[in-house]
């Protein structure tokens, strides 16, 4: 019955690759792997969706309401604060970047209504096999011969995607792929969804206003340190663009509304590498979860992972590094430098983080400089943001 499932499923795990990429995926795994959702998707399809029982709906409708975002630019640290979260009994915990906001939504607008349910369920799919392009990989385990979690999957996702009011709650395609993932993980009796997301500090008020009761925690980290480690891990995006995804988010850090608004709760990566048991006790009594021993272990859908640095192979899984273990080589040239201390030194110095001083001359001058370069690239946005505090 799933020999077309099985057969796609052999060929794109055997070009899973063993160790991160370093470079674009290649173009056969990206074939195989939509050959493998592709045949998912058929059979899904083919047999309709599960049935929702009373109790299921009625779990479900609560846990919609209690999001946790998991927010902050990129390299600052959200993905270890994700690991840890993972194992919670009282949590349902995406295993992959919810990108709904920032990305799929707008996927989703640009396609025709009866195509936007099977576009999210192939996504989704592969990211339950494939995350981030490297292991662990399979996350909600093998298909059989009889048998395909992936295919529950996308059964349980065609089912919550017809019940939830699509109208009146625009993040419903979003909520579809929690529900449909809690479900066949057996924890639609948690106490939250969490959902992990860089850069989603952005949409803070349209969250707040859509889910007024949404927890959300903002990960900072030295921008010194985060600027390096992007630059290091994404060669190919400009600097100028880094260095504005972490003005943006360092305004919303030092926005004193959000910071006195008992949803919102910022935490520092170094104190959460350093002082993990005073960090997590904190998130604890944030979250309104007990402290229990699976939040000083690191995993993903359950499964032990690497520690929080892309650049300590050899450090074993399960295990949080502190600081000083994961040092990066600096690949920052002096410019570089620069324009950080002209992008962040005031921000970055509110929040304790040391980032050198220049003179307002040519820090305006490096800002008008970038905008500039900006304008000549997208000549339809204006440039004034760019300069502004």
């Amino acid at each position: 019955m799933l020999q077309k499932v099985l057969e796609t499923e052999h060929k794109l795990d055997a070009l899973l690759p063993l160790k991160p990429l370093k470079t674009a995926p290649a173009q056969d795994l990206m074939t195989a792997a939509r050959q493998w959702s592709a045949a998912v998707w058929h059979e899904a399809a083919k047999l309709g969706p599960l049935a929702l029982t009373p109790q299921q709906l009625g779990q479900g409708t609560e846990l919609s309401r209690h999001p946790v975002y998991v927010c902050g630019v990129h390299r600052s640290g959200t993905t270890l604060l994700q690991n840890l979260l993972d194992g919670h009994p009282d949590l349902v915990v995406l295993p992959s970047e919810g990108t709904f906001y920032t990305v799929l939504e707008s996927k989703l607008r640009a396609l025709p209504g009866q195509k936007q349910c099977f576009f999210l369920a192939l996504e989704w799919v592969r990211r339950l096999a494939n995350p981030i392009n490297q292991p662990p990989y399979w996350l909600l385990g093998r298909s059989s011969a009889s048998h395909s979690p992936y295919v529950d999957f996308a059964r349980y996702f065609i089912a919550w995607w017809n019940v939830l009011d699509h109208e009146k709650n625009r993040h419903a395609p979003h909520l579809a792929v929690v529900l449909a993932y809690a479900t066949c993980t057996n924890k639609l009796n948690a106490k939250h969804w969490v959902d992990k997301t860089p850069a989603n500090e952005r949409f803070l008020t349209r969250i707040w206003k859509e889910t007024p009761s949404a927890k959300v925690i903002h990960m900072i980290r030295d921008p010194l340190d985060t600027l390096n480690s992007r630059k290091m891990m994404e060669p190919t995006v400009p600097v100028h663009r880094a260095l504005a995804d972490m003005k943006m988010s360092f305004k919303v850090a030092n926005n004193q509304s959000r910071l006195n608004d008992p949803r919102y709760m910022l935490v520092r990566y170094e104190n959460l590498c350093n002082e993990p048991q005073a960090i997590l006790e904190s998130l604890a009594l944030f979250l309104n979860i007990p402290i229990t021993e699976s939040l000083t272990t690191p995993t993903v859908a359950g499964m032990p992972v690497k520690a929080n640095s892309t650049f300590a192979n050899t450090s074993p899984a399960g295990q949080i590094l502190k600081s000083h273990q994961h040092r990066q080589l600096t690949v920052l040239s002096a410019a570089e430098h620069m324009q950080l201390a002209a992008y962040l030194s005031s921000l970055a110095q509110k929040l304790n983080y040391p980032v050198q001083q220049i003179e307002a001359s040519r820090r305006l001058g490096i800002l008008l400089k970038h905008a500039l370069l900006r304008t000549l690239r997208y000549p339809r946005r204006h440039f004034q943001r760019y300069i502004t505090r």
